[in-house]
């Protein structure tokens, strides 16, 4: 036996091994499936790529926790993973994606393309996330309530990096903090605040650390979404708390005295190095600042014309990008389009791209008509910011980036914690999965727990 194979040996009585304890774990506790996505989730927000490349490739410690976490639920979400009406569109693009990813990859290992085999998640983070959500329909609103501390961490890992120096992807840290956003808007229209005040002050923090225009924008544009989704229903954001207008006079205040004092355009506090950025941006033709939009669009041209080789399969799975840009080439050999909607078409083909740009559409459509539900402008608003993190990033191509998209993209199709139209209008609050369960107190009754369990009221004044 050579080491390869004992170690290949080794590495299957470990998967064994796991696999095992799952089952019986599952068998013994009840929530197995809850603590090993907490388990999978909440590290990834806190430590981002660090953690996600923890691991032997292509096999990585979160991908790992995923499947456990749906091997321990199988029993719950199995029996309905292909008849849940509210997942039918999502379940065909999923296995769509999984179906193309097979040929990509094995025209990446046969071409040698460098890390051919991380592309298979292209096509399985679309089925984890069509699993994840079948089970999440099967879950009661309260046991996703108890859950809503995970929203905090992504500040929290901002603050850790910006702390301890650890590397950070900022786009990573924008769309963890996005998926936030939304979701503390969403609660400041049912009464608290504290969810919305932290994930701004993260966001302030991302941006003192980062100086990046791109996650800067995903946060923001999840909050403007979420908040114009809740507007047009008739809910009112409320005022704002004390706590917040202070910030906000605090910063208008310190952006001024700046002005005056004219100091350095980079010792202004938070949004010094985005507007140093910026600022060379149009002064320096040569700066990077000033190339990366035209950089962005020169990688998308070339993805396309090299994808309209190979309609159908796409360029396969791995291949980098050759382009050349103000007479360099640019042939990093880990680069790629820098748009998970060109990358798709790219690596997978035509149907595959369209496939995936037709399931956003929709899943905004879904989010929006379904918006007299406060959760359903969350859904609507994290949409929002997984799309804009993925029209300017590698996104979807990657794990820390994917996984958490994937599983936005699939709950917000299923409309997870929204119920169904004809149980919404009989005036009883849902479960997670749309049954009915009794009114929790009466109408003034507005705390976090009404985020998922309350029903639509007509006047949310």
């Amino acid at each position: 036996m050579t080491p390869g194979d004992a170690d290949q040996l080794l590495w299957f009585a470990f998967a064994a091994l796991c696999a095992a304890s799952v089952v019986l774990l599952a068998a013994c506790v009840r929530e197995a499936a809850s603590f090993l996505w907490t388990a999978c989730l909440v590290p990834l927000f806190l430590l981002g790529r660090s953690y996600a490349a923890v691991g032997v490739a292509p096999v990585y410690l979160m991908d790992c926790l995923a499947a456990l976490a749906l091997l321990a639920a199988a029993r719950t979400w199995a029996p309905r993973a292909f008849s849940e009406e509210r997942l039918r569109g999502f379940r065909w693009v999923a296995v769509l994606l999984a179906v193309v990813t097979v040929p990509a990859v094995c025209r990446g290992i046969a071409a040698d393309y460098p890390d051919p085999l991380k592309g298979v998640i292209l096509g399985l983070y679309p089925v984890i996330g069509w699993l994840a959500a079948t089970w999440l329909l099967t879950r009661a609103g309260e046991e996703l309530v108890r859950l809503r501390w995970v929203l905090y961490v992504p500040t929290l890992g901002v603050l850790v990096h910006a702390v301890f120096h650890v590397p950070m992807t900022s786009a990573a840290s924008g769309l963890y903090m996005a998926i936030a956003g939304a979701f503390g808007v969403t609660m400041r229209c049912l009464g608290r605040s504290r969810l919305l005040l932290v994930t701004l002050i993260g966001a302030a923090l991302l941006t003192a650390a980062a100086s990046k225009r791109g996650p800067l924008l995903a946060v923001l544009a999840a909050m403007a979404a979420t908040a114009f989704a809740l507007r047009t229903r008739g809910r009112r954001l409320g005022r704002w708390p004390v706590l917040s207008l202070s910030l906000v006079t605090l910063g208008l205040v310190a952006v001024v005295s700046f002005s005056a004092s004219q100091q350095r355009l980079s010792d202004v506090p938070v949004v010094g190095g985005l507007a140093t950025r910026l600022e060379a941006s149009t002064q320096d033709p040569d700066s990077e600042a000033a190339n990366n939009v035209e950089l962005r669009f020169a990688m998308w041209q070339e993805a396309l014309k090299e994808a309209g080789k190979e309609p159908l399969l796409g360029a396969g799975a791995g291949r980098p990008i050759d382009v050349v840009f103000e007479r360099q080439p640019l042939n990093d050999l880990r680069s790629g389009p820098h748009n998970s909607f060109v990358g798709y078409v790219y690596y997978l083909g035509w149907p595959a791209g369209i496939a995936l740009v037709f399931l956003v559409a929709a899943t905004l459509r879904r989010t929006w008509r379904a918006r007299h539900h406060p959760v359903a402008s969350a859904w609507f608003g994290a949409t929002v910011g997984v799309c804009i993190t993925a029209l300017t990033n590698v996104a979807l191509e990657v794990t820390f980036i994917g996984l958490p998209s994937w599983l936005v993209l699939a709950s917000a199709y299923a409309r997870v914690g929204v119920p169904l139209e004809r149980e919404a209008s009989s005036g009883s609050p849902p479960t997670a999965a749309g049954h009915l369960v009794p009114a929790p107190g009466g109408s003034g009754a507005r705390t976090e727990r009404s985020l998922t369990t309350s029903p639509p009221v007509p006047n949310w004044s």
